[in-house]
């Protein structure tokens, strides 16, 4: 098979190589929001505050939870509170707890943390087209086995190299594939959580090639989470760059540049050329790798209005744009603003 695009996966064993899909790149359902009883609670605080809501009108949001148990501290993010009887607290989270190292200032002591059941997604189809079975899927095919276990499935780049992973579902059906000769078409029960936004495979079709895109800017037609691949991708490509010209002035094109992604991406090109990215995410680190240069930063309007103040729930919290300011010159970079 010539340069496949996708492969299904059992364990470490590869059991088929495709040429194409259909179905998995669309609107991703949401995450389910998990719930947890809190056991053996001592409610104070905020919690307590929430607590009085949820019983008075039913939930109550809460934000950051951090609880003391036995074995640990453990934060929970994005928490409402469900419900609240006795010493048993019902929480919902944007996903489980996370163990903190160090202790937390103010956790809510807790005897036990109780993961609850929530409803099973419902799954959608994706077909891989035109593949290529082998070991134990070949047998199962020959067999006339109905289906097959669970698999995962892998996104290749054009050189055979990893570009992404991902769990699928189980192999339900099969058929020749239209167009290509002896190969078959595998319809897998694909969980609707899992689907790859259209915007993230425009940005995987732009750097399938090593070289990456060519044209300066591109970045700029991305957002949100399609722009943070864009530059994960950059980045892949960017490690042992060259130094930067010392006393060089680079023009740093400011549109566009309205969060920490963009910043990197715009900087890189500045002093490298499109489809880069530094891997670094600090004023600081950024600083040290320009020290001595000049950095005339056009529009830099925009930056101003946008970096840092969009109220995001994530820690380390993303750095304004005069931290930005400060950081680059705290290393030796002249800024000029305009």
């Amino acid at each position: 098979m010539h340069q496949p695009r996708y492969a299904l996966l059992s364990g470490r064993h590869v059991l088929a190589l495709c040429h194409d899909v259909d179905g998995l790149y669309g609107d991703p359902a949401p995450h389910p929001r998990l719930r947890h009883e809190l056991r053996g609670c001592e409610p104070r605080g905020e919690l307590a505050r929430a607590v009085t809501q949820a019983i008075v009108e039913g939930s109550a949001p809460l934000g950051t939870l951090d609880v003391e148990t036995p074995d640990g501290p453990w934060r929970f993010t994005a928490v409402r509170v469900l419900d609240a009887r006795g010493d048993v607290v019902t929480i919902e989270a944007a996903g489980p707890p996370r163990r903190l190292h160090g202790g937390a200032t103010g956790a809510i002591p807790c005897a036990h943390l109780i993961p609850l059941p929530g409803p099973d997604p419902l799954p959608t189809e994706v077909t891989f087209l035109g593949c290529s079975p082998r070991g134990a899927l070949r047998d199962a095919l020959a067999a006339g086995a109905p289906g097959f276990e669970e698999v995962r499935y892998q996104v290749l780049r054009r050189s055979g190299n990893l570009q992404h992973e991902g769990a699928a579902g189980p192999v339900t059906g099969w058929d020749a594939a239209r167009g290509h000769h002896g190969l078959l078409d595998l319809t897998v029960a694909f969980p609707r959580t899992g689907l790859i936004p259209r915007q993230t495979r425009e940005v995987w079709d732009l750097f399938r090639d090593h070289r990456g895109p060519a044209e300066p800017g591109t970045w700029r037609r991305f957002t949100g989470a399609a722009r943070a691949v864009w530059r994960h991708e950059a980045g892949l490509r960017s490690y042992d760059l060259p130094e930067p010209v010392p006393g060089a002035t680079y023009p740093l094109d400011g549109r566009g540049i309205t969060d920490e992604d963009g910043l990197v991406c715009a900087l890189t090109e500045a002093v490298h050329g499109p489809g880069l990215a530094y891997p670094f995410s600090s004023p600081r680190a950024l600083g040290a790798e320009l020290a001595g240069c000049t950095l005339v930063w056009h529009h830099a309007d925009i930056a101003r209005a946008c970096l840092g103040v969009t109220p995001l729930r994530t820690e380390p919290r993303p750095a304004t744009f005069r931290e930005w300011v400060d950081g680059l010159r705290a290393e030796g970079v002249q800024v000029v603003l305009d």
